[in-house]
């Protein structure tokens, strides 16, 4: 007996290896075939990091190849890492999602079209505020970068400012219409300044990077080596081209920041999408939203991270920009994944993801997390020789498609299954429910009934809610006094997301 059991124990030890393997091999294929300059991938679940990869290279005039330190600027991702400073902000009581922005900045803000509406954080979180990269947006960004003084926020977003353009907003009501925009989160980082009265890096320097020992900023000053920040590459005429990030390994001086006052503009600290991070440590921040973290260090509380997650937004043919579909709802600093075919695909297997993109200078980057399958993954690159094509099968592009299925199917990802640390057999649609997100009430309907059987309702990190015995294959589930948030709904082995709105 005691022989069969180590032989089984090599055998499993040995197809995990290989499972590995493969996908490191597929993933070096990738890496290849679109002429990536350097790549990091990672795929984490409950007890840590199950895969993480790298390839190429983070500085290819010095020839530093991609490592397990090398931090990248991951673009819009950053924003997320921004709306977890809010959510913090939110929980001390200082801010208030659904109030006037104009209360906080102490000038008002209004879409000419709609002068007596108001715009509201939780509007800019969900990029629903009507505000958006208008025609002077860039030159409002250059000034920012290198005049001194640094011109105030308000300059852009009032009629009086010397950057001001009624380009900057739609003509759809406040709080009516999607529109992917960064100077939402430029305002949003600027509110986290005035409202902490700290600068914008400072403050997630000293209460989200420090706290969970991760070496991040959102100021390349603070990085303890210049050398493991990887530069962003175009490749142009076969050559390739340094876009961002090109240090040489000499620190940046920045000469405009003598005097700033936190809470003028915090578009200095590019809280849109200037996080520079590893891949690693970027799967750390989101492993804790996905509620499969192994630190003990708690940044956000669990109803906020909740309210993250919620829906507060979803496409529905007329209500938003989706970008050729791959927008298709949205949280707070949130991209909500719907899994629809052909449209926002990540993981096949995957029925829902929560995450973010990120795109600037060559760079792609991806981190998302399947809080049923108990899954994340983050992919960033550097630079694509081949360049970006929107791909076959979703509204990615073709290279982060390839990705994402090497990673479904070589990942070994099923070991992520679990609810309460015990594993979980695969749901096989088991069940189904409807609506979702739901209200007060949910029609369940079960495939395979026994009798009776048995409905158990957990909170995303595993605490068991309530039960409830169902003896028929077909039933209405009152859940009308749980909160808003996101629950596992687990019948047997299977398992499925509710989103209660």
């Amino acid at each position: 007996m005691k022989s069969i059991l180590l032989t089984l124990i090599l055998f499993l030890q040995i197809t995990i290896t290989l499972t590995a393997q493969s996908l490191e091999s597929r993933i070096n294929e990738i890496a290849t075939e679109f002429d990536l300059m350097g790549s990091a991938v990672v795929v984490f679940c409950d007890s840590d990091s199950l895969h993480y990869y790298f390839t190429g290279k983070s500085d290819l005039a010095r020839n530093i190849d991609i490592a397990q330190n090398t931090k990248f600027r991951i673009a819009s991702i950053s924003k997320s890492v921004t709306a977890i400073a809010i959510m913090q902000l939110v929980e001390q009581n200082l801010l208030d999602l659904d109030s006037d922005i104009g209360n906080i900045l102490e000038y008002s803000i209004r879409n000419p079209n709609y002068p007596n509406q108001s715009i509201t954080t939780r509007m800019l979180l969900s990029h629903k505020s009507s505000i958006v990269d208008g025609s002077t947006y860039n030159n409002f960004l250059t000034a920012t970068y290198n005049n001194y003084p640094i011109p105030n926020l308000s300059q852009l977003l009032t009629p009086s400012g010397a950057y001001y353009n009624t380009s900057q907003f739609i003509n759809r009501a406040p709080g009516s219409y999607f529109n992917y925009a960064n100077i939402n989160f430029v305002i949003l980082g600027t509110i986290i300044e005035k409202l902490s009265n700290q600068r914008f890096d400072t403050y997630c320097r000293e209460h989200i990077f420090q706290p969970l020992g991760i070496d991040a900023s959102f100021n390349v000053n603070d990085i303890a080596n210049i050398d493991s920040i990887a530069v962003l590459y175009r490749k142009t005429n076969n050559t390739w081209e340094p876009q961002a990030d090109n240090y040489q390994g000499v620190q940046p001086v920045f000469t405009n920041l003598t005097d700033y006052i936190p809470g003028t503009n915090g578009a200095r600290f590019s809280p849109q999408g200037g996080l520079r991070i590893s891949a690693i440590d970027l799967a750390k921040i989101f492993r804790i939203l996905a509620n499969i973290n192994s630190s003990p260090v708690a940044i956000l509380n669990q109803s906020s991270i909740n309210s993250m997650l919620s829906d507060q937004w979803t496409f529905n043919g007329t209500n938003g920009n989706y970008y050729g579909g791959l927008f298709l709802s949205w949280g707070l600093g949130i991209h909500r994944i719907t899994s629809t075919a052909g449209y926002d695909v990540v993981l096949p297997e995957s029925s829902s993801m929560q995450g973010h993109t990120g795109e600037a200078y060559g760079l792609i980057s991806d981190a998302f997390f399947d809080t049923i399958r108990r899954v994340g993954l983050v992919f960033i690159t550097n630079g694509c020789g081949k360049g970006y094509t929107i791909g076959p099968t979703s509204a990615f592009y073709t290279v982060e498609e390839q990705i994402f299925n090497a990673i479904e199917t070589y990942g070994n990802i099923d070991n992520c299954l679990t609810v309460n640390t015990k594993p979980l057999e695969k749901d096989e649609s088991g069940f189904s429910i409807y609506p979702n997100p739901a209200e007060n009430s949910l029609e369940l309907s079960i495939s395979n009934p026994a009798n009776p059987s048995l409905l158990k309702i957990f909170t995303i990190d595993g605490r068991l809610l309530q039960e409830n015995r169902l003896s028929t294959k077909n039933s209405t589930l009152d859940i009308s006094t749980l909160n808003k948030g996101i629950y596992l709904l687990k019948i047997d082995n299977s398992v499925k997301q509710l989103i209660k709105q």
